[in-house]
């Protein structure tokens, strides 16, 4: 396993030298050991690891534990930009010392953020003299990187440049909550969607500067978009925006949130494939009932928008969310629990798990009125699915809302604890699905002066989130069982 590991930690070095290079073209060499420091860290130990271990077949249960393990490291590695990139500011286009710097928990918390796809971010409160207006771009440039990099997953990254690796690819590409192949085998799979993923990448850019904006804007509104992570280089997201631009942010947001499988079937000429999707139906379904909703409220625009994004779980904005009543929120919490397209970028439950548990639903109530003997198969798609589908479908959901409930208390207990008004049942809530679906939109709770505790809550339950809580689960048992065994006695 740690053979496998120490593969990893060396995409992590070769990652991290991207940043580094456009800190040149963006005048901010100070910021340049900050990266190739532990760049050079990772691919040490990433070389030693495959020096002194063997490559042995992997088990799922250890193929989970090694992708948790990797996003962990990949988050530890880039916190190390983030803590001490940020000690310096632009104030009024000058560089000056930043007297908030990140904390490391802070830094953490941003690039667990950022590889997640999620987008909550401790750089968000413009009222402070340190956020994402005047941070570094180099830094800026890093969150939308490393948010886009999670977004095509690590692994994923990871087999695209994988030989011989036998049966460990297939089950490290499950264990990233992955299951769809679009090629015969999962290198040409991981290939194929890299493939996707920068051309839909390329697109945005491209799309985004001739609706009007500005180079680096649009670059990092690309990579942040297209995975549907949400990180802005704006304090206000895309509030003040014209139409050409919202529209492409729409559009974006979209393709990320579809299974890479339909863009595969789309780019091959079946176009009739995007519509027939039966998910892409739902979202299509959802997102007009959703804008109708709140439309009242918030007005057509921006209830649309505020839709797409909630429920592709990007986490733009065009609206400050901490300022809407409890009807809006709720309607987009409940947006941000179904998430995304099942093969996307996107989190949360899934599109196609929960129109199977709405189907099935639907196929038991008919099945209580025919005789036992009767065999109805219940069909969504084209696919019969079977009874063991149906019920590890509703099983998950059901661990995923207990999780998101446990985040929601644990957060209006921390703040009750703090003296925090604002951490009510309903903001609790509405944060809680933000950080476990991976969407980032917020009502104000997550800040840098968040009280460290709900950090962490929100830090575990992004992670959670983005893996689908059983790789995180197999993660702490290992752990667990680990520290057993080292026991006296045991």
């Amino acid at each position: 396993m740690l053979y496998f590991l120490g593969f990893i930690i060396l995409i992590i070095g070769g990652a991290m030298v991207a940043p580094a290079i456009a800190s040149v073209l963006l005048n901010e060499t100070f910021l340049i050991p900050y990266f190739l420091v532990p760049a050079a860290v990772a691919l040490i130990i990433g070389i030693l690891l495959r020096r002194f271990f063997k490559k042995t077949e992997l088990s799922l249960g250890k193929a989970m534990v090694l992708v948790t393990a990797a996003w962990l490291l990949f988050a530890l590695f880039s916190t190390v930009p983030f803590v001490f990139g940020t000690q310096k500011i632009y104030e009024n286009g000058a560089l000056v010392t930043n007297p908030a710097p990140m904390s490391l928990i802070d830094g953490y918390f941003e690039s667990m953020s950022g590889f997640t796809t999620t987008g909550l971010s401790m750089m968000a409160d413009p009222a402070s003299p340190f956020n994402v207006e005047t941070a570094p771009r180099t830094i800026l440039f890093w969150r939308s990187l490393i948010a886009w990099i999670g977004g095509i997953g690590i692994i994923v990254l990871f087999l695209t440049a994988l030989v011989g690796m036998g049966k460990a690819a297939r089950k490290m590409y499950v264990a990233e909550a992955r299951i769809e192949t679009l090629e015969p085998s999962i290198k040409d799979t991981a290939r194929s969607l890299w493939q996707i993923f920068v051309l839909l990448t390329l697109i945005g850019i491209i799309g985004f500067y001739f609706a009007g904006r500005p180079l680096f804007d649009a670059i990092n509104h690309s990579l942040a978009g297209i995975s549907t992570c949400g990180f802005s280089v704006r304090n206000t997201s895309f509030m003040g925006l014209g139409i050409p631009v919202l529209f492409m942010a729409i559009w974006i947001m979209m393709a990320g949130a579809t299974s890479f499988a339909i863009h595969r079937k789309v780019w091959s000429g079946k176009w009739r494939e995007l519509f027939h999707n039966v998910e892409v139906q739902f979202m299509l379904v959802l997102m007009v009932l959703s804008t109708i909703a709140v439309a009242f409220t918030i007005g057509v625009t921006n209830g649309l928008f505020q839709s797409v994004s909630a429920l592709t779980t990007t986490g733009y904005s065009t609206i400050g969310i901490a300022g809407l009543g409890d009807f809006p929120k709720l309607m987009l919490m409940v947006l941000m629990i179904v998430g995304a397209g099942y093969g996307g970028t996107g989190g949360a439950i899934k599109l196609i798990r929960c129109l199977i548990i709405l189907k099935a639903a639907h196929w038991t109530i008919k099945k209580s009125f025919l005789p036992e003997r009767a065999v109805v198969p219940m069909k969504l798609g084209g696919h019969i699915y079977e009874e063991r589908e149906m019920r590890e479908v509703s099983t998950y959901a059901m661990i995923y809302i207990f999780v998101l409930i446990g985040g929601a208390l644990a957060l209006m207990l921390i703040g009750a604890h703090a003296g925090q008004p604002q951490y009510t049942g309903v903001n609790s809530m509405f944060e809680s699905a933000s950080a476990q679906g991976n969407v980032g939109l917020s009502v104000g709770i997550t800040s840098a002066a968040m009280p460290a505790a709900g950090k962490v809550v929100l830090i575990v339950q992004m992670l959670v989130g983005r893996l689908e809580i059983i790789p995180v689960i197999a993660f702490l048992n290992f752990l667990i069982l680990k520290s057993i065994r080292r026991l006296p006695g045991v």
